[in-house]
């Protein structure tokens, strides 16, 4: 029998981005974070969407990051587009539409979405109790945009979230699927 050969691979794959010089600093260990709970003190409350970090890229050297996320009934994020990272979403609980791209998709529990960089999308949760989606973002960030989002305060404006939507690399494009 004959040995297998192993080419050699290139194990900092993220050398080029903007959390190259923190990828040394990964502090991932084996971690259990329940279901509705977060690795912050309290969930991050985007608009009455809460947000439960559960892997950021402070533990992974940016390389990625997980949230789980409760969506009230009948509720989702405006049209947005992501110029840095993909977004992947695993159904939980409950009933969603999503708008990718031109596409409608109806995902419901046990299903899977990814919505790549540069791809406009959003979401509803159309059902009549709260859902939950497990979000993965590759590579991380989007959770530091969620803690600026939950602290700007009052009802969603977008003249004052444009602004943090340019510096984590977002565009708001449009309204809530509800709200067309």
């Amino acid at each position: 029998m004959s040995a297998i050969s192993i080419a050699p691979f290139d194990v900092r794959p993220y050398a080029d981005t903007a959390y190259a010089p923190f990828s040394h600093l990964s502090d991932l260990s084996v971690r259990l974070v329940r279901a509705g709970k977060s690795t912050l003190s309290e969930p991050l409350n985007v608009y009455g969407s809460l947000m439960y970090p559960k892997v950021t890229g402070k533990d992974t050297g940016g390389r990625y990051a997980v949230l789980e996320n409760t969506v009230p009934a009948l509720s989702g994020p405006p049209l947005h587009v992501h110029h840095m990272e993909d977004e992947s979403f695993f159904v939980l609980e409950g009933s969603f539409v999503f708008k990718v791209g031109d596409q409608l998709l109806d995902a419901n529990q046990g299903d899977f979405l990814v919505a790549p960089k540069h791809t406009p999308h959003c979401f509803q949760n159309v059902g009549t109790e709260p859902g939950r989606l497990l979000i993965m973002v590759e590579p991380a960030g989007l959770e530091v945009f969620f803690e600026e989002i939950a602290a700007v305060a009052g009802p969603p404006d977008p003249a004052k979230l444009v602004s943090v939507f340019h510096k984590h690399g977002l565009e708001l494009l449009g309204p809530p699927l509800g709200q067309n």
